[in-house]
């Protein structure tokens, strides 16, 4: 009754606030656009738009932000299928069986099943997320200082153990992270830290201007290696609004498998639509009686790998709206667009901005809802975007990074956070290391900081207290054996982690 109560309270505010719903689609176009381009993700889309939403209320900035989100990791597979290349990291297994479909012939029918799996995805985490949130903030009341300290310590350990091909490198990730968030004032003492001298930072560094900088303007930097490079792309003569009967048998449990691995693994803190759709496509061919079939076009390779990446969206804003921690890369972002509107993530943010959340359940449902009817309404225009000149895309992309950067605080200086975070960050990314570590360091830095250090002067400088609170001691072995085990494995087997970026 309480979750059926929210989602009415949710669509009578989007009805009587027609701006949000004018928002929601504009960002479901937008990241749409941004998915379907290759090299322009979800993430990056969420990142340029942030500092735009500053003029708007927190609903109506929310909403957009959402609708970005779920069409920037929906349009990836547009390109998946046509081109072989995906727009974003989430849909690379989906070129697995999406592009070999198309290139025998049936181009609108692998689209076709890739947006519809997209939408059930989508809608079934939407539905875990209406009913899981509210259950796991409440949850959350009885984490302490502990037990938060404990959350972060984990996720970063998640992150470390699968995004990295070299575990020491994705622990020199996350301390280049955290030593980003740690600039400025102490949160606890009061004290500079890392000034260098420049009072500029003794407000710690620009949060826009560094998730721009690695995201976007390292992006642009690693792109424009592949200016020249020229792709052939198939053409869409006709395609349906559902897949058919036909191409939908047997499928139930590519759908199903998807779409709860999807849910499930976005819940986990920091893990991503990649891994996710790999774990979900890997288990389906292991369990399937005809594995020699899947990577040849094969229709539950393709909804595996679309319900999956789809599916983590609705799962990462579980831990991000209950306890403040980041299920996936884009939405460590979506954390710093509440925080900007003034919204503190957590189990306070039910009680205290239901409104908000409220909004949030409904913005999701409908962004997929949105996505579905305006990929198929407007395909043809879509198709068109990837034939777009990078070098015009690129140049906008450093225009709006700039623009971005300085409109914050109205100072040059954070666009020159904006271009060393940038190199840096591209430099990092050419010598092997993974970005996602350091954007989850910077994220999850202040809150595992401020918590050992309050849980640590509660206990009067004892560390014995963490041993008194057994859920902290779980979460902390459980995030240590994320990062040992696969590695004792790595050892022993010889076989390589999945890589995301």
């Amino acid at each position: 009754m309480e979750t059926l109560l929210s989602l009415q309270s949710g669509i009578i505010a989007m009805i009587t606030n027609p701006e949000i719903m004018i928002s929601l689609i504009i960002g479901v176009f937008g990241g749409l656009i941004f998915g379907a381009i290759p090299g322009l993700t979800a993430a990056l889309g969420v990142t340029l738009i942030l500092p735009f939403t500053y003029v708007m209320s927190a609903e109506q900035g929310l909403a957009t932000l959402i609708g970005i989100y779920v069409g920037g990791i929906s349009g990836g597979l547009l390109s998946a299928i046509l081109i072989n290349i995906p727009g974003t990291p989430a849909s690379i297994v989906t070129t697995f069986d999406g592009a070999p479909m198309a290139k025998n012939g049936r181009p609108g029918e692998a689209l076709s099943l890739a947006i519809f799996a997209s939408l059930v995805g989508g809608l079934f985490a939407g539905l875990a997320l209406l009913f899981i949130a509210p259950w796991l903030a409440k949850v959350a009341l009885v984490f302490g200082a502990w037990e938060y300290f404990a959350l972060g310590i984990m996720g970063l350990c998640i992150v470390v153990s699968l995004c990295s091909k070299d575990i020491i490198k994705g622990l020199m990730s996350t301390v280049v992270g955290i030593l980003f968030a740690m600039v400025g004032y102490d949160i606890v003492s009061g004290v500079p830290r890392f000034t260098f001298g420049f009072w500029q930072l003794t407000g710690g560094l620009n949060t826009l201007a560094v998730l721009m900088g690695l995201f976007a303007f390292a992006e642009v930097l690693t792109q424009i290696r592949g200016l020249a490079v020229k792709v052939e792309k198939l053409q869409v003569k006709k395609m349906k609004l559902f897949p058919t009967r036909k191409s939908l048998k047997g499928t139930t449990k590519a759908f199903t498998l998807g779409s709860f691995c999807g849910t499930i693994i976005g819940i986990l803190p920091g893990i991503g639509q990649a891994t996710a759709a790999l774990i979900s496509y890997n288990l389906l061919r292991q369990t399937s009686k005809n594995p020699e079939k899947f990577g040849t076009g094969l229709a539950e390779g393709i909804i595996a790998s679309e319900s999956a990446n789809n599916a983590v969206c609705g799962g990462a804003l579980i831990p991000m709206m209950t306890m403040g921690i980041p299920g996936d890369l884009v939405t460590a972002i979506l954390l710093g667009g509440l925080i900007i509107h003034g919204l503190q993530p957590g189990p306070g943010l039910f009680t205290n901005n239901a409104e908000i959340v409220n909004i949030i359940y409904v913005a999701y449902l409908l962004s997929n809802v949105i996505m579905f009817l305006m990929f198929l309404s407007l395909m043809k225009f879509f198709i068109k975007i990837i034939s777009v000149p990078p070098n015009y895309l690129y140049s906008l992309i450093m225009l709006m990074c700039i623009i971005g950067s300085y409109t914050v605080n109205n100072r040059l200086f954070d666009c020159w956070v904006l271009v060393i975070i940038g190199i840096l960050g591209y430099v990092l990314l050419k010598s092997g290391f993974a970005l996602t570590p350091i954007v989850l360091g910077y994220i999850l830095g202040p809150i595992i900081e401020s918590n050992f250090r309050t849980a640590v002067i509660s206990s009067r400088g004892s560390f014995a207290g963490l041993l008194e609170r057994p859920i902290a001691v779980v979460l902390i072995l459980f995030g240590l054996a994320m990062v040992v085990i696969p590695e004792l494995a790595k050892m022993r087997a010889g076989k390589k982690k999945p890589q995301c970026v």
